[in-house]
């Protein structure tokens, strides 16, 4: 028998080792999941994705029918004109053939204008007495935005079949219907509904208060679009978050007054008012609010006034507010210390601006105050930083002044998008950043601004998401 040598009995267990690794790596390890973890998986797909998982193999074929179904109808740019791929039949006969539980259903805005030109309600409402969605979670629809010439009009109600999943809903959301005329909501009561959002729907002021009361462990809340009314007075002891944000149309519909009567719980405030900036703010009694902004209205808390970006009265502190988000035409440093010794506490600020600003000349005019400025901020975000004399005077401000300050970002303005090395150091001269006041202080010039704050981007999961304190990361 021939012998066979130690170099060659290691090489030969070498071979046999990396064709086991081969073999690992083309195991199919996600199929060999329980059922249960396949379904939360494909549970989280699109709903076109997730009906694709059925190709995959026959392991896979009963998974997506039997998961709990997310039926989301975003848009597919690839179509014309916004156009939805999932049509009504479509969406019919998904609610057909799954046996599983529906987890989300979700029409959104011009949903039922580019893909459908009967009557949405009833089109909605035959949909969600399905049987599939026995259980639902999250309710999302929009009937759509009426022309200009109809915006006076009343508005349809809600579909009647929305009333069977009062005991399941955790989210919902109203678009493009009414609570007026008839149509109130004091037949509607959702005992476990944490998210609320109301997106051009009218009401009275009645029915808005008989809605928020049928939640009583209501925790966000985001009106966004005309309501019917200008003025929402709301109390709480539930609430954490609150978003608004206006649109075009007659002033007779629009919010104009939001009152902050008494809500105890409430650490959210913010308000995204892009068109008329015409929303004032008054906060009465609201002892844990922590976050305020972005915003430019007229805002009132306690006895303490704001005038857009200008400063009336200071007879109230609120030592509670730690994060401040603010929208300035002109950046102003007189407007943002004002703003610190009504939020003595503050440790975030952010700002987006759009002009040059004003002289932010501060050496000699805050020479005796800046030894008595407890500035306690730890993190700067400016965004529209132009690099001119107003804008490097203002972070230099905080530069020297700031002791607790952990980063500093300035968001270039757009005709600097691709600043030169030299335009760097030159601006760390100008912020004279080698005598700055924290030594642990980060200086980080960004390019294309505007992704945090501008109205632009709006999120309505700033406004929901409540898994961290500040909602502008």
């Amino acid at each position: 028998m021939a012998m066979i040598s130690g170099a060659k009995r290691r090489r030969g267990l070498e071979e046999e080792e990396e064709e086991e690794e081969e073999d690992e790596e083309h195991l199919d390890r996600i199929s060999r999941l329980p059922d249960g973890v396949l379904g939360d998986i494909v549970s989280l797909l699109p709903t076109n994705d997730g009906a694709r998982t059925q190709v995959l193999s026959s392991r896979w074929r009963h998974i997506w029918r039997s998961a709990p179904l997310n039926i989301d109808l975003d848009i597919d740019p690839d179509y014309p004109l916004g156009a939805h791929n999932v049509t009504e039949g479509v969406i019919s006969r998904i609610l057909s053939a799954h046996q599983g539980p529906c987890r989300r259903f979700s029409i959104p805005k011009h949903y039922f204008h580019y893909s459908y030109r009967g009557h949405p309600v009833t089109r909605l409402d035959g949909w969600l007495e399905s049987p599939a969605l026995d259980g639902l979670q999250e309710l999302e629809f929009h009937y759509g935005r009426p022309c200009l010439s109809k915006l006076a009009l009343p508005l349809p109600p809600p579909p009647a079949s929305v009333h069977r999943f009062s005991s399941t809903l955790h989210a919902v959301s109203f678009g493009g219907c009414g609570f007026t005329n008839g149509n109130d909501a004091s037949g509607l009561h959702f005992p476990v509904l944490k998210q609320l959002s109301l997106s051009d729907v009218r009401f009275s002021e009645s029915s808005l208060r008989a809605l928020l009361a049928a939640c009583p462990v209501l925790q966000s809340l985001l009106l966004t679009g005309s309501i019917g009314f200008p003025r929402v007075q709301i109390a709480s002891p539930t609430l954490r978050s609150i978003g608004i944000r206006s649109s075009c149309g007659p002033m007779d519909l629009q919010l104009q007054y939001l009152i902050i009567e008494d809500a105890p719980c409430l650490k959210r405030l913010l308000c995204f008012d892009p068109f008329c900036k015409g929303i004032t703010m008054s906060v009465i009694s609201a002892t844990e609010l922590l976050v305020l902004g972005p915003h430019t209205p007229r805002l009132q808390v306690g006895t303490t006034v704001f005038q857009g970006s200008g400063f009336v009265s200071l007879k109230m502190v609120m030592h509670s507010v730690k994060v401040l988000s603010l929208s300035e035409e002109r950046l102003s440093l007189d407007v943002v210390i004002q703003y610190m010794k009504c939020f003595p506490c503050l440790e975030r600020l952010y700002i987006q601006t759009r002009m040059a600003g004003e002289k932010n000349a501060w050496c000699h005019k805050y020479r005796n105050h800046i030894g008595t400025l407890d500035i306690r901020l730890k993190k700067i975000v400016l965004a529209g930083y132009r690099g001119n004399t107003s804008h490097v005077n203002f972070a230099k401000f905080f530069v020297l002044n700031a002791r607790m300050l952990e980063s500093m970002r300035l968001e270039l303005y757009a005709a600097l998008d691709d600043p030169s090395n030299a335009w760097i150091d030159k601006q760390h001269r100008l912020l004279r950043t080698k005598n700055k006041a924290s030594r642990d202080m980060q200086l980080d010039f960004v390019s294309k601004y505007g992704l945090l704050l501008t109205y632009s981007f709006f999120r309505p999961e700033q406004v929901h998401d409540l898994s961290t304190a500040d909602p502008f990361p």
